[in-house]
């Protein structure tokens, strides 16, 4: 069964845009272009983003653009860090509930809901984005614990969480860590210790919580390469679905042929992860 739509019904694509905000901002589109392009060609009927950096200045003019340029309706999520994330539907969907918590609430990026109801579909889906603390362990925890409580009295309904973890699932391989600074193992280690923390993740994995989308699909892929800094290749971009939702989840991939912009710099130093929802069972 192929795992793209031709019409994109039914798709639903997380990405992570890197440092895109900052250089649409500041006049450079060069990034955007191929960003934009990509998602077209995906034509998601839902997509979740983070480092929707610059989004909320000049009165959002930046997402107010990047809607009329994606066709897309969709609601910003603001971050004390400036760090934002945002969901953006298609037109036929239909928006039911927006939630999440003031932006001075959450101890990093944060995260937030909308809840959609999708064409075809009798029951409407709860979208979570959330996106957790890149440079320490124990913050994680901290935001999985809140994460949780936020999203975890919905998993009895179909909710489907979209993450940046910046920490792997339980069951990954180990990422090689030989070739990390020192300055930033501390970024992914807990405090004496050599493996990854995989605790964050695994807080919100299990029987009446949710479940990891791309283990359940076979396919563990890393999501993130090499990073400039030395940071190791690892799949720290997830979608979680609850027991309900799970079972109408048809496919997975992280998106292997993301296009350079025009100038030769990869759109993302993030793969977009895709999934496509059945029919409701």
């Amino acid at each position: 069964m192929s795992d793209r739509s031709p019409d994109g019904s039914g798709t639903v694509m997380f990405w992570n845009l890197y440092r895109t905000g900052f250089e649409r901002h500041a006049g450079d589109d060069t990034r955007w272009e191929a960003q934009r392009d990509l998602i077209l060609r995906e034509r998601p009927m839902v997509l979740m983003v983070t480092e929707a950096w610059c989004w909320d200045l000049s009165g959002e003019a930046l997402f107010t653009d990047t809607k009329k340029a994606l066709g897309m309706d969709g609601v910003l999520f603001r971050a004390k860090t400036e760090c934002h994330q945002a969901i953006l539907w298609r037109p036929g969907v239909e928006l039911r509930a927006v939630d999440g918590y003031p932006p001075e609430l959450h101890p990093w990026h944060g995260f937030g809901c909308a809840v959609l109801e999708l064409p075809g579909r009798r029951d409407p889906v709860r979208f979570v984005v959330a996106h957790l603390d890149p440079y320490s362990p124990l913050n994680r925890r901290i935001e999985s614990d809140r994460l949780r409580g936020f999203a975890g009295p919905h998993a009895a309904g179909r909710t489907l969480v979209a993450m940046d973890a910046n920490t792997v699932p339980p069951g990954d391989p180990e990422p090689d860590w030989s070739g990390v600074p020192a300055h930033r193992l501390g970024n992914h280690l807990l405090p004496g210790e050599r493996t990854a923390d995989r605790a964050p993740v695994g807080a919100l994995l299990g029987e009446g919580l949710f479940h990891d989308v791309g283990a359940r699909a076979r396919d563990r892929r890393p999501t993130v390469g090499v990073s400039e800094e030395g940071d190791p290749a690892r799949r720290i971009d997830l979608f979680l679905a609850s027991g309900p939702l799970l079972p109408e989840v048809e496919s997975y991939r992280p998106v292997a042929d993301v296009p350079a912009g025009a100038d030769g710099r990869p759109a993302s130093d993030h793969a977009p992860i895709v999934l496509r929802l059945g029919a409701q069972a």
